[in-house]
């Protein structure tokens, strides 16, 4: 097992040894189907974007997956947990309930696992398998702005309320921390004719400048 940070949070990356990915070996395919359609129906994928005072970026990049159900029917999300073996059940005002996963080993086991068989959110199953796959154990503060910005593209693929936080959040913060240096250079070739008569001699040739600011 090794370890990293993604957005200085710290992951942990399994072995290939580790064995499949897939899901538990003991699930059978109308289990996963099944789980694929209430991902389908009461379900939903999501990345946010979350405030961190103390990351060096600022901010935490986390994966979601919930699956909903009024309260009165929570023992199918009591049996979903059973399942896929992780996560946890909340019970949210307006007899709701839910069952959230959390983490990228446990989101990105938990896609694999109903890839094959989800129908209506078959796009949001690929494109989080590919953000999953942009996570890095380190940014630079260029990489992480570019992957807070595949965040607020995967949020478009969501029935959702607007974020407050997004990769203009992001952008300001590392702006002002002095981590992005504004790319203003401007590189140009200028021929400066400089006519200088010594004794009423020639003229000096040509002096070619490089100007670069930035």
């Amino acid at each position: 097992m090794s370890t990293g940070y993604i957005g200085e949070a710290l992951l942990e990356f399994p072995n290939s040894q580790e064995g499949n990915t897939e899901g538990r070996p003991s699930m059978d395919e109308t289990t996963r189907a099944y789980i694929a359609g209430f991902l389908d129906g009461d379900g939903s994928i999501f990345f946010q974007l979350v405030r961190r005072s103390g990351y060096v970026h600022g901010y935490q990049i986390r994966a979601s997956i919930c699956f909903y159900q009024n309260t009165k029917n929570k023992d199918g999300l009591l049996w979903l947990k059973e399942q896929l073996g992780s996560g946890y059940l909340r019970d949210r005002a307006g007899s709701m309930s839910d069952y959230a996963i959390v983490g990228y080993r446990e989101v990105r086991r938990i896609l694999l696992l109903v890839r094959p068989y989800v129908v209506f959110k078959k796009q949001q199953v690929e494109q989080a398998l590919v953000l999953l796959d942009a996570l890095k154990p380190k940014y630079t503060p260029q990489e992480f702005l570019a992957t807070a910005q595949m965040v607020d593209s995967f949020s478009t693929l969501n029935y959702s309320k607007k974020k407050h936080i997004n990769a203009a959040s992001v952008e300001d913060f590392l702006k002002s921390m002095g981590f992005l240096v504004p790319v203003t250079t401007e590189a140009f070739d200028a021929e400066i004719d400089v006519t200088v008569t010594t004794g009423g001699n020639s003229n000096t040739p040509i002096i070619r400048q490089l100007l670069e600011t930035g």
